[in-house]
């Protein structure tokens, strides 16, 4: 039953009440939101218990119901994390798992709405589910879309030997939100049997690494998975070496004899969690240039979620997590240049390497520093992989264009490798699931405040504010002449492969996907000129993909046992 108990502006919109299974809530009612149509909001709904205390590196608990009507009319806090000009408004606390549900048009809890459910970028270290607005989304497509907090940092991805506080908490407390989602929203008007998980770099990571879990079988249906699939380098953490060096700038000790080590758990539990995001920070930024080759904290091989590396899943056609996986719709995309992820550590190389970055990057720094620090230790202790990779990225006589370079080769070796492995293995599935490729191309200087004059190419994560932030944030900035257009189809295309596992519809440019013959289409996503393209950067993919495991696979098998990609 739904009644709406106040009035209020289109701005503020009205109270709105619905009785669910786990009690009354209390959301808003927008006539017309943004002038796009009736929206209801819900802010703010616990999905688990606060993880304090000793539930600090436990596994989430649910939430379970309330006994008042909950009041979810309003942005809650977000996770501990460093503070940042996006999250500078916002609470921060541990009590922050929590989920933001939009519902279109009318409200009827026996309506059967797609479902969307957003996990949110940001390295595992900083952002939130509050950041993102998901009613344009919802109004475009009519589906209903939840956007989540989960832990960050060593608050999530703290790992040890210890049983109860292995890794991954920031992963199960995604897995939590998603039980949540399948058993109430319902009382929302959505369908549980229909549920797509969408995420962008960090959680990009994180849907592709959920879709290699058996267990989630039934949570979700689709999975879009922008700038970041599972078997990147950097999908995974080594978490351990993160927690004890950042511990230790707590002024808690690890020992290492101690099989358990619950005494320096309970350290760190007694620890001000401000002071804990103040000792990452000072872990991370005595990595300096270091920071290149790894993920301080993210999602780690913890024996129970993930046995064994996902390139290694991806390899092998008869585990439970490959069938998974392949029984999922797919589309994976990335930014033109996602190498820009290095672009805020030009400083710290400009100081560590002497060089001035404005210029460009010279070649002999490229190839005797940066790719040493980027490529994992499996590949750079083979010096002809590592002359290989220097002279397909090489440029003679132009520092300007030995940057960009440098920076196609973050792309590539990073994000676009991978991307490419894991279309291809999804692809010409026995399950008919369906299989999509994009590349975004706008262009937006906003994205890259510091950026060198040789700077060119979409940013790592440009495309997050056409999906979502565009109505807020066009005042703001200047996009590209045609961008709304781009807009409506991009809002589009999302929600339609998450109702159908097929982006396309009317008035669309046709999108073909990605096992077409063996020409691997993807779709162009740009202002003015949205269009299909054939095999993405296809020498470079192939060098990856094809050159590279063939040099690998000359070398000793135990320390080349691992793929390059998937």
């Amino acid at each position: 039953m739904v009644i709406t108990i106040s009035q209020g502006t289109e701005d503020t919109g009205s109270d709105y009440v619905v009785r669910t299974r786990l009690g009354s809530i209390i959301g808003k009612r927008y006539n017309s939101y943004k002038n796009q149509g009736t929206l209801y909001k819900f802010l703010n709904i616990p999905y688990a218990k606060p993880p304090v205390g000793q539930m600090r590196f436990a596994k989430p608990q649910p939430h379970g119901p309330w006994t008042s009507p909950l009041n979810a009319t309003a942005a809650g806090p977000i996770c501990y994390q460093t503070v940042t000009p996006l999250s500078k408004n916002f609470k921060l606390s541990e009590d922050c798992l929590q989920l933001n549900i939009f519902v279109p048009n009318n409200f009827d809890p026996s309506n059967k709405r797609s479902v969307m459910v957003w996990i949110h970028g940001g390295g595992f270290l900083t952002g939130s589910g509050t950041t993102y607005d998901g009613g344009f989304l919802a109004l475009t497509g009519d589906v209903i879309v939840v956007t989540i907090n989960y832990r960050l940092g060593i608050f999530g991805f703290l790992t040890s030997r210890y049983y109860k506080a292995k890794g991954n908490m920031g992963l199960r407390d995604q897995i939590l939100a998603l039980n949540w989602v399948r058993y109430n929203i319902h009382d929302y008007g959505g369908n549980p049997m229909d549920v797509t998980i969408f995420g962008e770099s960090a959680g990009a990571f994180s849907v592709s690494l959920l879709a290699l879990i058996p267990n989630n079988r039934g949570l979700f249906h689709r999975v879009i998975a922008e700038s970041g699939v599972a078997n990147s380098p950097i999908a995974l953490s080594n978490g351990s070496f993160s927690t004890i060096r950042t511990a230790e700038k707590a002024g808690c000790t690890h020992d290492h004899f101690m099989p358990s080590n619950e005494a320096f758990l309970q350290c760190l539990r007694a620890v001000d969690p401000m002071q804990l995001v103040n000792a990452t920070n000072a872990f991370i930024s005595e990595l300096g240039v270091q920071i290149l080759s790894f993920s301080p904290f993210g999602p780690t091989i913890d024996g129970e979620l993930f046995r064994r590396e996902p390139a290694i899943l991806l390899e092998d056609k008869t585990s439970s997590e490959f069938n998974f996986f392949q029984s999922l719709d797919f589309m994976i995309g990335n930014c033109e240049n996602e190498g820009s992820v290095v672009v805020g550590l030009f400083p710290a190389i400009e100081n560590q390497l002497h060089i001035n970055i404005s210029l460009g990057v010279p070649t002999m720094e490229m190839c005797n520093t940066l790719l040493p620090y980027l490529l994992n230790e499996r590949i750079k202790s083979n010096n002809n992989v590592l002359n290989a990779v220097c002279d397909e990225y090489t440029v003679t006589g132009d520092l300007s264009e030995q940057g960009r370079q440098f920076l196609n080769f973050v792309s590539d070796y990073i994000f676009i490798a991978g991307t490419t492995s894991s279309l291809v293995h999804h692809s010409n599935n026995l399950r008919g699931s369906n299989t999509y490729q994009y590349v975004f191309f706008d262009e937006n200087a906003f994205f890259i405040p510091n950026s060198p004059s040789w700077y060119r190419g979409s940013a790592h994560g440009t495309e997050l504010t056409y999906l979502f932030l565009y109505e807020r944030l066009k005042s703001q900035i200047k996009y590209p002449e045609g961008a709304e257009i781009l807009v409506n189809q991009m809002r589009s295309y999302w929600t339609n492969f998450a109702k159908t596992g097929n982006p396309n519809g009317s008035g669309l440019p046709l999108w073909l996907p990605f096992d077409r013959n063996s020409s691997h289409p993807f779709m162009k996503l740009k202002s003015q000129g949205t269009g299909m393209g054939m095999n993405y950067r296809k020498p470079y993919m192939d060098f990856w993909m094809k050159r590279i495991p063939a040099m690998l696979s000359e070398c000793d098998q135990t320390s080349c046992a691992l793929p390059v990609v998937g």
